[in-house]
Protein backbone atom coordinates (compact mmCIF):
# COMPACT_ATOMS: atom_id res chain seq x y z
CA UNK A 1 0.00 0.00 0.00
CA UNK A 2 1.24 3.46 -0.75
CA UNK A 3 0.06 7.04 -0.67
CA UNK A 4 0.57 9.17 -3.74
CA UNK A 5 -0.03 12.73 -4.86
CA UNK A 6 -2.14 12.94 -8.01
CA UNK A 7 -3.50 15.72 -10.18
CA UNK A 8 -7.28 15.29 -10.35
CA UNK A 9 -9.60 17.94 -11.73
CA UNK A 10 -6.69 20.40 -11.71
CA UNK A 11 -5.98 19.92 -7.98
CA UNK A 12 -3.20 18.01 -6.29
CA UNK A 13 -4.64 15.37 -3.94
CA UNK A 14 -3.37 12.62 -1.70
CA UNK A 15 -4.70 9.20 -2.65
CA UNK A 16 -4.18 5.62 -1.55
CA UNK A 17 -2.82 3.14 -4.07
CA UNK A 18 -1.87 -0.50 -4.13
CA UNK A 19 1.65 -1.90 -4.30
CA UNK A 20 0.40 -5.07 -6.00
CA UNK A 21 -2.72 -6.69 -7.42
CA UNK A 22 -5.51 -7.65 -5.01
CA UNK A 23 -7.96 -10.37 -5.99
CA UNK A 24 -7.90 -13.48 -8.13
CA UNK A 25 -4.30 -14.73 -8.56
CA UNK A 26 -2.97 -11.39 -7.30
CA UNK A 27 -0.05 -10.75 -4.96
CA UNK A 28 -2.63 -10.10 -2.21
CA UNK A 29 -0.13 -8.42 0.11
CA UNK A 30 -1.56 -7.92 3.57
CA UNK A 31 -1.39 -4.11 3.48
CA UNK A 32 -3.04 -3.98 0.06
CA UNK A 33 -5.81 -6.36 1.14
CA UNK A 34 -6.36 -4.27 4.30
CA UNK A 35 -6.67 -1.20 2.09
CA UNK A 36 -9.25 -2.73 -0.26
CA UNK A 37 -11.28 -4.14 2.64
CA UNK A 38 -11.06 -0.76 4.37
CA UNK A 39 -12.18 1.10 1.25
CA UNK A 40 -15.22 -1.15 0.85
CA UNK A 41 -16.16 -0.61 4.51
CA UNK A 42 -15.56 3.15 4.41
CA UNK A 43 -17.56 3.67 1.21
CA UNK A 44 -20.40 1.40 2.34
CA UNK A 45 -20.59 3.28 5.66
CA UNK A 46 -20.35 6.76 4.15
CA UNK A 47 -22.57 6.21 1.13
CA UNK A 48 -24.37 2.85 1.17
CA UNK A 49 -23.34 -0.78 0.48
CA UNK A 50 -24.89 -0.70 -2.99
CA UNK A 51 -22.41 2.00 -4.04
CA UNK A 52 -19.76 -0.72 -4.17
CA UNK A 53 -22.16 -3.39 -5.41
CA UNK A 54 -22.66 -5.01 -2.01
CA UNK A 55 -25.66 -5.79 0.11
CA UNK A 56 -28.10 -8.66 0.26
CA UNK A 57 -26.16 -11.89 -0.12
CA UNK A 58 -22.87 -10.06 -0.74
CA UNK A 59 -21.28 -9.05 2.55
CA UNK A 60 -18.92 -6.19 3.14
CA UNK A 61 -15.64 -7.95 3.96
CA UNK A 62 -14.19 -7.61 7.44
CA UNK A 63 -10.91 -5.69 7.64
CA UNK A 64 -8.54 -8.60 8.35
CA UNK A 65 -5.81 -8.26 5.73
CA UNK A 66 -6.51 -11.83 4.64
CA UNK A 67 -7.94 -12.48 1.19
CA UNK A 68 -11.10 -14.53 1.62
CA UNK A 69 -14.39 -15.37 -0.08
CA UNK A 70 -16.08 -12.14 1.08
CA UNK A 71 -13.21 -10.05 -0.30
CA UNK A 72 -13.19 -11.90 -3.63
CA UNK A 73 -16.98 -11.48 -3.85
CA UNK A 74 -16.76 -7.78 -2.97
CA UNK A 75 -14.19 -7.15 -5.70
CA UNK A 76 -16.24 -9.10 -8.23
CA UNK A 77 -19.53 -7.39 -7.40
CA UNK A 78 -17.86 -3.96 -7.37
CA UNK A 79 -16.51 -4.57 -10.87
CA UNK A 80 -19.77 -6.03 -12.17
CA UNK A 81 -21.90 -3.20 -10.76
CA UNK A 82 -19.50 -0.51 -12.00
CA UNK A 83 -18.43 -2.13 -15.30
CA UNK A 84 -19.56 0.84 -17.40
CA UNK A 85 -17.23 3.13 -15.40
CA UNK A 86 -14.16 0.89 -15.37
CA UNK A 87 -11.25 0.58 -17.77
CA UNK A 88 -11.50 -3.12 -18.36
CA UNK A 89 -12.63 -5.05 -21.36
CA UNK A 90 -13.82 -7.95 -19.21
CA UNK A 91 -14.40 -8.66 -15.54
CA UNK A 92 -11.25 -10.09 -13.96
CA UNK A 93 -11.89 -10.03 -10.19
CA UNK A 94 -8.64 -8.11 -9.63
CA UNK A 95 -7.86 -4.57 -8.52
CA UNK A 96 -4.62 -3.33 -10.02
CA UNK A 97 -2.35 -0.54 -8.75
CA UNK A 98 -2.63 2.67 -10.75
CA UNK A 99 0.28 4.41 -12.41
CA UNK A 100 -0.44 8.00 -11.38
CA UNK A 101 2.81 10.00 -11.86
CA UNK A 102 2.60 12.76 -14.47
CA UNK A 103 -1.05 12.06 -15.32
CA UNK A 104 -3.93 14.52 -15.21
CA UNK A 105 -7.08 12.73 -14.09
CA UNK A 106 -10.70 13.82 -14.14
CA UNK A 107 -13.34 12.55 -11.73
CA UNK A 108 -15.93 12.75 -14.50
CA UNK A 109 -13.96 10.50 -16.88
CA UNK A 110 -16.14 7.92 -18.57
CA UNK A 111 -13.85 5.02 -17.63
CA UNK A 112 -11.13 4.59 -15.02
CA UNK A 113 -9.21 1.99 -13.07
CA UNK A 114 -10.94 0.26 -10.15
CA UNK A 115 -8.59 1.81 -7.57
CA UNK A 116 -9.24 5.29 -9.01
CA UNK A 117 -13.01 4.82 -8.84
CA UNK A 118 -12.64 3.60 -5.25
CA UNK A 119 -10.68 6.81 -4.48
CA UNK A 120 -13.47 8.96 -5.92
CA UNK A 121 -16.14 7.02 -4.03
CA UNK A 122 -14.14 7.27 -0.79
CA UNK A 123 -13.81 11.03 -1.32
CA UNK A 124 -17.59 11.24 -1.74
CA UNK A 125 -18.10 9.10 1.38
CA UNK A 126 -15.83 11.46 3.34
CA UNK A 127 -17.91 14.46 2.27
CA UNK A 128 -21.11 12.66 3.29
CA UNK A 129 -19.57 12.08 6.73
CA UNK A 130 -18.50 15.72 7.07
CA UNK A 131 -14.78 15.08 6.47
CA UNK A 132 -12.40 16.37 3.86
CA UNK A 133 -9.87 13.53 4.06
CA UNK A 134 -10.90 9.93 3.49
CA UNK A 135 -7.41 8.64 4.33
CA UNK A 136 -7.85 9.70 7.97
CA UNK A 137 -11.29 8.09 7.92
CA UNK A 138 -9.80 4.83 6.67
CA UNK A 139 -7.19 4.89 9.43
CA UNK A 140 -9.94 5.25 12.04
CA UNK A 141 -11.61 2.00 10.92
CA UNK A 142 -9.06 -0.50 12.20
CA UNK A 143 -5.73 -0.30 14.09
CA UNK A 144 -3.67 -2.45 11.71
CA UNK A 145 -4.94 -0.48 8.71
CA UNK A 146 -4.02 2.72 10.56
CA UNK A 147 -0.48 1.36 11.09
CA UNK A 148 -0.14 0.47 7.40
CA UNK A 149 -1.32 3.95 6.40
CA UNK A 150 1.09 5.55 8.88
CA UNK A 151 3.98 3.53 7.42
CA UNK A 152 3.12 4.35 3.81
CA UNK A 153 5.54 6.72 2.18
CA UNK A 154 4.08 9.57 0.16
CA UNK A 155 5.48 9.42 -3.33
Amino acid sequence: MKIEIINMDGERRLVVNLSGIVGFAGANRRGDVLLIQGLFNYIAGGLYPGAVGLGGEYKIPEITGLINADTYSAISEFQIQNASSLLMSHFDGRIHPANYPNRKLHSNAKRMMSITLLHIMASDAAVMQGHSDYIKGLAALQPELAAVIDQAVIS
